[in-house]
């Protein structure tokens, strides 16, 4: 996005000092369950900027693209050793398929489309819904910094217990 979106997070250095006396695997398991709360905040607010169909089609059902957007753990992330999410459509792939038919133009299950509508094209003008969602880092920021740092003391006050 060309927006320019800022986002100032305090405490930090807190949390960073918090983490370094925090076994890797806990630490791991709080700050993913943050940062997917964290992502919450950018999905509902996504969801609730997405235009919905007026009527169903024969190839396009209500809601579909509202139902697809979803907050996944980074796999890009995770292969680097660190965490991440990401708020995003999700496609219709994989076992989703089996149970929703096969991806393409024709399914009514698929979201494949969603790009048209955020970005528009020669016919068709953008009707942003992510864009929108991440106009909410700044209050996700600060959902992520609390919930992390109750996890963090959390898991500090449980290993001091054991």
């Amino acid at each position: 996005m060309s927006d320019g979106i800022t986002v100032q997070l305090q405490g930090v250095d807190e949390l960073k000092r918090a983490l370094e006396q925090v076994p890797d695997k806990l630490k791991k398991k709080g700050l993913l369950k943050a940062l997917r709360l964290a992502g919450n905040v950018v999905r509902d607010a996504a969801r609730a900027a997405a235009p919905i169909l007026q009527t169903t089609t024969p190839y396009r059902k209500k809601g579909t693209v509202r139902r697809a957007i979803v907050v996944r753990t980074s796999k890009t992330a995770r292969k680097s050793g660190d965490l991440g999410v990401f708020v995003g459509v999700r496609p219709l792939r994989g076992a989703r398929t089996n149970r929703l038919g096969a991806a393409g133009a024709k399914n009514p299950n698929d979201p494949y489309y969603w790009h048209f509508v955020e970005f528009g094209t020669k016919k068709m003008a953008k009707r942003p819904f992510l864009a929108v969602g991440a106009g909410k880092l700044e209050q996700a920021a600060s959902v992520f910094m609390r919930e992390a740092t109750a996890a963090v003391n959390q898991l500090k006050i449980g290993r001091a217990h054991v």
